[in-house]
């Protein structure tokens, strides 16, 4: 595939891509944030699964914003504002894996309270 880095509508790609990010970076907070308020709640699954999507989209909104930038050349070369940019979606994809750390430890709580929960008759299901 090539594109043509130098029209406005190139540019225009990347702050998509960086507020679709951005977005979903935030909805993934937000089921996080969901997640945690219902921890003893079946829909706890729900928000989980929905943060995991979310993360899915922040991150293939990061890789293309990385990519596009990329093709713009060397960070040193770029006019201002531009060169800022791949240190924001650096920072972006440190906060995106702090994030991805969060899901993961509330997937294993979940999944150990699950498995721990008493199941039929009050035994325990594990």
């Amino acid at each position: 595939m090539s594109f043509d880095v130098s029209g406005t509508d190139y540019l225009d790609a990347i702050f998509a891509a960086l507020r679709g990010g951005s977005r979903q970076l935030a909805a993934m907070k937000a089921w996080l944030a969901s997640a945690r308020r219902a921890s003893s709640s079946t829909w706890r699954f729900q928000f989980l699964a929905a943060a995991r999507a979310a993360h899915r989209r922040a991150g293939a909104y990061l890789d293309e914003s990385e990519e596009r930038l990329r093709r713009l050349g060397p960070t040193d070369q770029v006019p201002a504002p531009l060169d800022q940019l791949p240190r924001n979606v650096a920072a972006m994809r440190a906060d995106l894996l702090d994030q991805e750390r969060k899901l993961q430890g509330l997937e294993t709580e979940a999944t150990s309270r699950w498995r721990g929960s008493p199941g039929p008759r009050g035994k325990s299901s594990a």
